[in-house]
């Protein structure tokens, strides 16, 4: 089955989407260093062929944008990195946000969410999925949005459908 025409990712093509900070991360190492999906602890729960369908999966979408929370967790994340790939990383990383355009929602405007327990960086994006679509691997954040109606994929559940 085309990628295109999988019943997951078919109701979304054309829309705008943003990437929830492990899959982020998992996209800028891929562009950085393929290998570390295999080394680097921060995406042991990621196999090789997600870096493939990864990339696939967002030549089906009009545009990638971010949040600030988003970066913030995957700076976050990528501390993790070997001290001797720090600085080439801190260049990509600096070379990724230039380019990619940036969502912001005051935290203020999200502190009484009731969806709070999720975390900010969750709030944030499940009140942009109603605007772009939401690819994560997150299941608290994909069934809350699931439920709510709101534009989510969950990479897990696409990759099973891409592999089956």
């Amino acid at each position: 089955m085309k990628l295109a025409d999988n019943p997951l990712l078919k109701p979304y093509i054309g829309k705008p989407a943003i990437l929830d900070a492990n899959i982020l991360l998992l996209h800028w190492c891929a562009s950085f260093d393929r290998e570390l999906i295999n080394t680097f602890k921060r995406l042991n729960s990621f196999e090789q062929d997600d870096l493939d369908l990864l990339a696939e999966t967002l030549k089906l979408f009009s545009v990638l944008r971010t949040t600030p929370h988003v970066l913030t967790e995957v700076s976050n994340l990528a501390n993790s990195l070997p001290k001797w790939r720090k600085n080439d990383w801190a260049e990509h990383f600096s070379c990724q946000i230039e380019v990619i355009p940036e969502e912001w929602i005051a935290a203020k405007s999200v502190a009484s969410n009731p969806l709070m327990t999720l975390g900010l960086t969750d709030v944030i994006l499940a009140e942009l999925a109603s605007s772009h679509v939401i690819i994560t691997i997150d299941w608290p954040l994909t069934n809350c949005l699931e439920s709510q109606g709101l534009k989510v994929i969950n990479l897990t559940r696409l990759r099973e459908s891409w592999l089956a």
